[in-house]
């Protein structure tokens, strides 16, 4: 190799090792719990005042059939340019980030939250591998043991695939995902859950019959989306496919 082309090839070495290096920076920073928690405070702020200015809330269309804790994605370029928002956060979307910006209960108690979409992409691919399945076998479902009444483990084997956990940010748990019986790939925060109500102690006891994703939702910053309800029982959380009036 000429000394030129090999000095050209170290550089083109050096350029690429400084970018990941960067982006690894960039990740960390992102990701640490201090700067999410600032950054959810300031969406939550810039939101407050967009609604208490304009009576409406800086969120995109959804369908009505989106579920609660993944419906109101929030339209974080209408707050920067009504400048009530100085920057758009680095983890979002938005900014090449990992996250949507949710809002949640805004007809009751508005708060700001995450969604991964890290998360929601290796579930969709989990999905997408459960409807190949069933359509390939008469609509035969993947389905592993049985964890509630309806809901079930996945059986990776049958997909050809391994077996796919989620580790929490709030817990450092491994999070499963399960599937439902009508061929719904969720998340099971079942984990997170009882964690959310070992630190909150007795000061945050969930009344019988409650829905106990609310646990989750006083405590970390991801919204629980892509789940189903879980009602709170003899203090646990236990799956149920039905809506908690």
């Amino acid at each position: 190799m000429k000394p030129i082309t090999r000095l050209f090839a170290v550089f083109l070495l050096l350029i690429v090792c400084t970018g990941c290096m960067y982006r690894n920076v960039i990740q960390q920073q992102t990701e640490n719990p201090a700067f999410v928690r600032e950054e959810l405070a300031r969406v939550e702020s810039a939101v407050k005042q967009f609604y208490d200015t304009r009576g409406v809330y800086p969120i995109k269309n959804a369908d009505e059939t989106t579920p609660e804790y993944e419906k109101y994605v929030i339209d974080l370029n209408r707050l920067v340019q009504s400048n009530m928002l100085s920057s758009i956060p680095k983890n979002s979307y938005e900014a090449g980030g990992r996250y949507y910006y949710l809002l949640i209960h805004p007809e009751t108690n508005p708060a700001v939250k995450l969604m991964d979409l890290v998360w929601v992409q290796k579930t969709g691919e989990v999905q997408r591998a459960v409807n190949s399945y069933a359509a390939a076998n008469g609509g035969k479902l993947p389905l592993d043991t049985l964890v509630s009444q309806g809901f079930y483990g996945i059986h990776y084997d049958a997909l050809n695939m391994d077996r796919v956990m989620l580790q929490s940010p709030y817990s450092k748990h491994y999070l499963p995902l399960l599937i439902h019986e009508s061929g719904k790939v969720i998340i099971d925060y079942s984990l997170d859950i009882m964690e959310a109500s070992k630190r909150a102690g007795s000061g945050a006891e969930l009344p019988e019959g409650a829905d106990a994703r609310e646990l989750l939702v006083m405590a970390s910053p991801l919204a629980p989306f892509l789940s189903f309800p879980y009602e709170w029982k003899n203090g646990e959380p236990v799956l149920t496919p039905e809506t908690i009036k």
